[in-house]
């Protein structure tokens, strides 16, 4: 925004950018965990795949559009770019998965926690790897945040298998149990994040990027679990195979209303409505789905609730500081 730039003007662009972000976050909050859980029957897998081949044909029209396809040779013109392009495919698709896998599991309880402590992580990593900076009252949220993830942990270990009575090889299904979806998610974002800072792309060339080195394995994927007869796709009915392809418009509609808020507001206003989808995920998770949760699991939630209260009071004075600043 321009010195000269109408207050009227931007009062209304951020009302646009607020709305545009807000139906991005509810999008993420409820439209996404409806639509795995339509598709709970269809292997973990198989989903993540058809998120990248339904997916990849709509990013490719968008990438297309002014300034045109040209920016994806642009972003991958050096190694050292293309190498962090293809280690932030990992993060995307280990964080897609994780997600996918909490919704068809009946585990979004614990991606909400996941999400809820994203930013936090994402201010501790920037501190031990970028050696950012943090303000007294993140330091404080940070720990809170870090003992109310242990106490979750601890809720869910003492009701695992690992912990039955009488049961002294839990085996595999023992670990799985374990709240690793709250720690993989937030990890994974918050590095992908940080790869995102030393990107030469914006967020819909490196999407793009990321489901075009995706798209070989992700086919190889379908087309493997085809040959095993364990493919949904042509064989759990039309239903199920409109809904699979309707997966890539799933993924870049919220994409887009993301980018466009992000655009038209601050870092500190986009950092306190984050908090949107991980809040319309609990909601869903205990509403519609179900989903059970402890006394102490509650406690857990409790204490990461006032670690974000504590996070959203930082940015919002921030926030104000640089308002007054630039009146």
């Amino acid at each position: 925004m321009t010195p000269h730039s109408n207050p009227s003007d931007i009062s209304r662009s951020q009302r646009i950018g607020v709305a545009q972000a807000m139906t991005a976050y509810l999008f993420w909050g409820f439209a996404t965990g409806i639509y795995f859980k339509l598709l709970d029957h269809v292997n973990s897998f198989e989903l993540l795949a058809w998120r990248v081949l339904a997916g990849l044909p709509v990013m490719l029209l968008l990438v297309a559009l002014p300034p045109g396809i040209g920016r994806i040779r642009t972003a991958i013109a050096t190694p050292k770019a293309f190498r962090i392009l293809a280690l932030s495919t990992v993060l995307i698709a280990a964080n897609w998965f994780t997600f996918i896998y909490a919704v068809v599991s009946d585990r979004l309880v614990e991606a909400s926690l996941g999400y809820y402590i994203n930013p936090l992580v994402s201010v501790l990593l920037g501190r031990i790897v970028l050696g950012e900076r943090l303000h007294p009252l993140q330091r404080k949220a940070v720990w809170i945040a870090v003992f109310g993830a242990i106490l979750f942990g601890w809720s869910a270990i003492s009701t695992s298998s690992l912990l039955t009575p009488g049961d002294d090889s839990p085996g595999l299904s023992g670990l799985v149990e374990l709240p690793w979806i709250a720690l993989v998610l937030p990890v994974s974002f918050g590095c992908y994040g940080l790869l995102r800072k030393e990107m030469r792309a914006d967020s819909v060339t490196g999407l793009t990027i990321e489901m075009i080195l995706l798209f070989p394995a992700m086919l190889a994927l379908e087309i493997w679990l085809a040959c095993r007869g364990s493919a949904s796709f042509t064989s759990s009915g039309m239903g199920t195979d409109v809904l699979l392809l309707v997966g890539g418009f799933v993924t870049v509609l919220p994409l887009i209303a993301f980018a466009a808020g992000a655009r038209r507001l601050r870092l500190a206003t986009m950092g306190i409505l984050q908090y949107v989808a991980p809040t319309c995920q609990f909601i869903l998770a205990i509403t519609i789905f179900g989903e059970s949760v402890s006394p102490l699991k509650l406690a857990a939630f409790g204490l990461i609730w006032v670690a974000v209260a504590m996070y959203c009071f930082d940015a919002y004075r921030e926030l104000r500081q640089e308002t007054t600043a630039s009146v």
